[in-house]
């Protein structure tokens, strides 16, 4: 394997990381969060990264590291800042230090910055750090209603003590006499964003995941206002910790410009500083010419089926605005209907369809998604077909389910229902290959 690159592309992937532990990016996104009623689809890629490849080190590169000015701006070092800074007023009664997380840093007793009176805060706790990264994983994105891919995870867990916590009410503050535990997990996601479009780049995202206090605590507490003060430890230590990360901008995933479509995971749980995440690009050049076969698939019809509950009434309503959403591997279309009842079908245009190179893999991936458009509601459903059996000429119907709850007539509790509720028809047609220049290369 070759090493990542030189100084400047280390400091590039550290500054990224740290600008993605923040704001939009740090809430947990709904790529990757199960969703309890429709399973992702599967990943679609990228491939292994393979030889010749290039690597990230984990511990050097993204939990600790120290740029060009001296600073240590990796993940820890971001979280032991957060919490010095928090336990400064603790010792002296002054403001957090010029490099804290925010201009309105409060301390214990209240204090002068940038010549304004700073009034204590509301509430407020010392606070010590415990922190675990788990070994890399290869992990995939979890949409239940378009492509997923592969991506690499690092799992770090982190455990605050809070100790010396107060809170106030009315210009009345309460000290607390016992400590509390309070865990967070942190999450960095790499991957080969836009990977399968030949012009595949190195991203990063950072979830940050909602504080758990321990519940474990004695009964005292509970008497004497452990259950008072239950959402604000949390909450505190949250607020603390995505401050101190959110200073640094982001939201998005952040580009690294690292040509990738080819990724990897390499763990050595006896010996982390050594872990890596490792990623190469092959790219298209002209030297050979290659047959392609092709396959055009072909959205004929989208009918709404007859579904009735228990009670004998149309589930959802009536009348419905409903929109497909259709993939055919990464490709898309979108079909716009007008209102429709139950039984009444739609034929779309002759220009329905996706024409694209036989997938390398052996698999093509279907994937329908009904959304009414009055009511936002979307019901995803996908298949996977294999070229020995479903290629060429043939006819699919994928049927995309309704998911509702009703009250079971005997035993009184709400059952969850789900049928199907619009049958998507697409033709599948294998023509012939077309002549392409190409080699792949790895760099």
């Amino acid at each position: 394997m070759q090493a990542y690159g030189s100084r400047i592309s280390a400091i590039a992937t550290v500054l990224a990381i740290v600008a993605l532990c923040a704001g939009g990016g740090m809430t947990v996104n709904a790529q990757y969060i199960y969703d309890n009623y429709y399973p992702p689809t599967p990943p679609q890629g990228p491939p292994l990264a393979g030889p010749g490849s290039k690597e990230i080190t984990i511990d050097s590169l993204i939990t600790h590291h120290v740029d060009e000015n001296g600073i240590h701006d990796g993940v820890y070092d971001r979280i032991d800042r957060a919490v010095r800074d928090n336990n400064r007023c603790y010792f002296a009664a002054s403001c957090f230090s010029d490099e804290g997380i925010d201009d309105n840093d409060k301390c214990l007793w209240g204090c002068m910055k940038n010549g304004v009176w700073i009034p204590r805060p509301d509430h407020g706790a010392m606070i010590t750090a415990t922190k675990t990264r788990y070994s890399p994983v290869l992990a995939q994105t979890l949409y239940p209603d378009r492509p997923n891919d592969n991506v690499a995870k690092i799992t770090y867990f982190v455990t605050y003590n809070l100790s010396r916590i107060y809170g106030c009410s009315g210009g009345v503050c309460f000290e607390y006499p016992w400590s509390r535990t309070v865990s967070q997990s942190i999450h960095v996601y790499v991957s080969c964003a836009e990977w399968h479009t030949g012009n595949g780049d190195l991203n990063l995202k950072t979830v940050l995941s909602e504080p758990y206090m321990d519940p474990d605590h004695s009964w005292s507490e509970d008497i004497i206002g452990g259950i008072a003060f239950a959402n604000l430890i949390p909450n505190y230590v949250d607020s603390r910790i995505r401050a101190s990360l959110s200073s640094f901008g982001g939201g998005e995933s952040k580009s690294l410009e690292k040509p990738c479509n080819r990724l990897g995971v390499t763990s050595f749980p006896d010996n982390p500083q050594l872990e890596y995440i490792s990623f190469n690009y092959v790219y298209v050049s002209s030297r050979f010419h290659l047959a392609t076969p092709q396959i055009t698939v072909r959205v004929t019809q989208v009918r709404r089926l007859m579904l009735h509950d228990l009670s004998g009434n149309v589930v959802r309503y009536d009348t419905e605005t409903p929109m497909l959403e259709f993939y055919v591997g990464y490709s898309q279309i979108v079909l716009t209907m007008p209102p429709m009842l139950e039984g009444q079908a739609y034929f779309p245009t002759a220009n329905a369809e996706i024409t694209l190179p036989a997938p390398s893999s052996g698999q093509l991936f279907l994937i329908a998604s009904m959304r009414d458009l009055n009511h936002d509601v979307r019901d995803p459903t996908f298949v996977v077909l294999d070229k020995n059996s479903n290629w060429g000429n043939s006819t699919q119907r994928l049927n995309t389910p309704k998911i509702w709850s009703e009250r079971d007539p005997f035993l009184k509790k709400p059952l969850l229902m789900r049928a199907p509720g619009y049958e998507v028809t697409v033709q599948i047609i294998g023509t012939g290959p077309t002549v392409t220049t190409r080699t792949f290369t790895a760099f």
